[in-house]
């Protein structure tokens, strides 16, 4: 069963059939071939945000769209906290620090946000990510063993 719609222009007319002309909610649902729930619903929404009723398809009410995108910051800002507590240390090292702290919380956090927030360049740290070994890590790394 396909979902019908209909235009805010037609649900305005429908809240006034029922609101301005009297004609009780079932007839006019009868009448309308719309559920009766739907017509009250309608009524709600008309009455509680007369300005911002009925946006559209697929289009939140405005300060339900300003919440949604609010909460989006909030949690970005939250990450942004975390991530500065786990890295604050961090900014005082030098970049291999840095990126080998990226490297082990990518997993966690989004891979922009870590880079800007340690202010990293992100080419940066691919090209570090990809980078081979030294010869010097590579003794060191021998050494280290040897000890």
């Amino acid at each position: 069963m396909t979902r019908r719609k209909s235009s805010p222009e037609f649900r305005i007319e429908a809240v006034r059939l029922v609101a301005d002309r009297g004609v009780a909610v079932a007839q006019a649902a009868r009448d309308l071939d719309v559920a009766q729930s739907v017509l009250r619903r309608w009524m709600r929404e008309l009455t509680a945000t007369r300005a911002a009723a009925f946006p559209g398809n697929g289009q939140m009410r405005a300060d339900l769209a300003e919440i949604a995108a609010l909460k989006k910051e909030v949690a970005r800002l939250r990450a942004e906290r975390d991530i500065l507590k786990k890295a604050v240390a961090f900014f005082r090292a030098r970049g291999d620090m840095r990126f080998a702290f990226i490297a082990k919380h990518r997993h966690i956090w989004p891979f922009s946000w870590l880079c800007e927030v340690l202010e990293v360049s992100r080419s940066g740290l691919h090209a570090w990510l990809n980078r081979p070994t030294s010869t010097r890590e590579f003794h060191d790394a021998k050494l280290v063993t040897a000890i």
